[in-house]
Formats: C-alpha cells, structure tokens, sequence
C-alpha cells in the first residue's frame, strides 16, 4: 500500500480510541517532509500560528474579536458617525458616547453601511437601524443588530 493507506485502513479496522491516535500520530510527518514541508511544531493544525487563548487575533492587532483587544481610538469614529472594525461597527451618536454592535445585518448576515443621519442602512435589502441602539427601523431584518460590549480607556476602545 501507498503512503497513509495503511494509515487508514488500521483505523478503519478498529483499533479502538487509544490506538486510533497513536496510528493517526504515526501517520503524519513522514510522507510530508518527503514532499518538501517543514515540520511546524504545531501538528494538527496544518502548520498555522496557534491563535491566543479566548479565540481574538495576534495581540496588537487591530478588529480582533479577542476580549480586551483594541479596536480603534474614540478620535477615529466620527460623532454622528461610525467606523468600521472587521464584523464589529463603532458608533459615536453623540461627542463621548461610544457604542458597539455586530456588522452584520441581522436579516442575511450582510456587512451594514456606517451610520449617516442617525440610521444605519444594510446595502443589501434596505434594512434600516438607529446609530444610537441598533434597533430596527425598518425591514426585512425582523430584529436589530446584536450589540457587542466596549470599553473606552482614554481614547482607546477596545471589547470589554
């Protein structure tokens, strides 16, 4: 047999939970480093970068979805206005108040435009939101948009 054939079929046969990932652990490396990769360290997750514990992005890194993780600085999000941060849009309905909420439009899942004029529009069926809480305005969403926990430290916002 070729390469993880063998692999498989021990498993297949029933080695039982233990033996399964001691076969499955022997499959791997071998074959790969004979086509050219380079062994990680960071088996079973195809060589990626392990994330930070509580699922955010690199530390530093701005629209992580970390707790904790900056996000923008007050002076960026326009008063009247919003910023868009990866799947999470900033607001600043009024001067020093910040407010937070999922991008995406509750209706079909669609990223919403920033706020103008007090109202949040999605580009893809019209629904409309209020800047100041997220709550519907008008359909076809049936619900507003999730808000998502800030917090503000100087001119840093960052989820709470």
């Amino acid at each position: 047999m070729t390469g993880g054939g063998l692999c498989r079929r021990a498993v297949l046969v029933g080695t039982g939970a233990l033996g399964a990932a001691a076969v499955l652990a022997g499959c791997g490396g071998s074959d790969d480093k004979k086509n050219g990769a380079q062994d990680s360290g960071n088996a079973g997750n195809g060589g990626q970068a392990t994330p930070p514990a509580g699922g955010g992005s690199t530390p530093g890194a701005t629209g992580g979805t970390g707790g904790g993780q900056a996000l923008a600085k007050v002076s960026e999000v326009p008063v009247g206005g919003g910023k868009l941060v990866g799947n999470v849009l900033l607001v600043q309905p009024q001067a020093g108040v910040i407010k937070a909420f999922s991008a995406r439009c509750t209706h079909q899942g669609t990223i919403v435009d920033p706020p103008s004029g007090g109202l949040i529009v999605c580009p893809n069926h019209g629904s409309t939101f209020k800047a100041e809480d997220g709550s519907l305005v008008k359909g076809p969403a049936t619900k507003g948009l999730n808000p998502v926990q800030v917090k503000v430290t100087g001119d840093e916002i960052a989820r709470a």
